[in-house]
């Protein structure tokens, strides 16, 4: 009997001319780790079966990050600048932390010209219908349904106390991107912000929407954790630079560590 025919690849075209945009974005945002990160993504893509990388799993979330020699973190916060970039799945990334990459697979069409075995296609939503991501554990009686009751669904645990949810809760609503909310919860309990700086951060989100030009596209809208890491709420803003073009718009706090 003939071996199972995989669908990887052993190499990917890298492409030295063209538009190079999403690569000047990353190494903008998150210096040499983020070209590194997009290029050994693609290579883990190449070498898994099918093409596409499940991340719903804490092990092979976590062997991600050790591929690329970040953190967690900074794999959610590359991640959602990929996605709006659209280079890769928005709905298999947010709704199952599943990562693909059509142009990759459509870049490979010439190596599976020369194979019995056909181009891998996008991972049908089905396949993962049955499962869900990692959240709460839920103890034996809790998972119990009375006759005729429907199941409630569990709701993630966050790291964040009540109160410290209430003022978060400030600042995600007034915040113009809402995405990775787990990790700008994180973000935010590394603050732990009070009432008084709680209005300051809200304040600074609406200058940052008038003053800061990074705000006027969402993609070039940093996530909310980065802006909460990098102490964008530290942002000043002068009258000579209020309005300029580019990220003349505003300057940076000294709590952004750039490479």
């Amino acid at each position: 009997m003939g071996r199972p025919q995989k669908q990887t690849a052993g190499w990917f075209p890298h492409y030295v001319g063209g538009s190079r945009r999403t690569l000047f974005v990353l190494e903008n945002r998150f210096g040499n780790d983020g070209y590194a990160f997009w290029f050994k993504l693609l290579e883990l893509l190449c070498n898994s079966d099918g093409h596409y990388y499940d991340c719903s799993k804490r092990a092979d979330m976590e062997y991600l990050a050790a591929v690329t020699r970040i953190t967690e973190e900074q794999v959610d916060e590359i991640m959602g600048v990929l996605v709006d970039r659209e280079k890769v799945d928005r709905e298999l990334w947010e709704n199952h932390r599943v990562i693909w990459c059509q142009t990759l697979v459509d870049n490979l069409q010439s190596l599976y010209a020369k194979r019995t075995v056909s181009v891998p296609k996008k991972p049908d939503f089905g396949e993962f219908s049955g499962r869900k991501l990692p959240e709460k554990e839920v103890s034996e009686p809790e998972k119990q349904e009375k006759p005729g009751e429907k199941p409630k669904k569990q709701r993630r645990q966050s790291c964040l106390s009540a109160k410290q949810m209430e003022l978060f809760e400030r600042f995600y609503a007034e915040y113009p991107k809402k995405v990775d909310r787990a990790t700008a919860e994180k973000a935010w309990a590394k603050i732990d912000a009070d009432e008084e700086l709680t209005e300051r951060i809200v304040q600074a989100v609406k200058d940052a929407k008038q003053q800061d030009s990074r705000f006027r596209e969402r993609q070039f809208t940093p996530n909310p954790a980065s802006w909460l890491n990098a102490k964008g709420y530290l942002n000043e803003y002068t009258p000579q630079e209020r309005g300029g073009d580019g990220y003349a718009g505003f300057r940076p706090s000294g709590g952004f560590k750039g490479k």
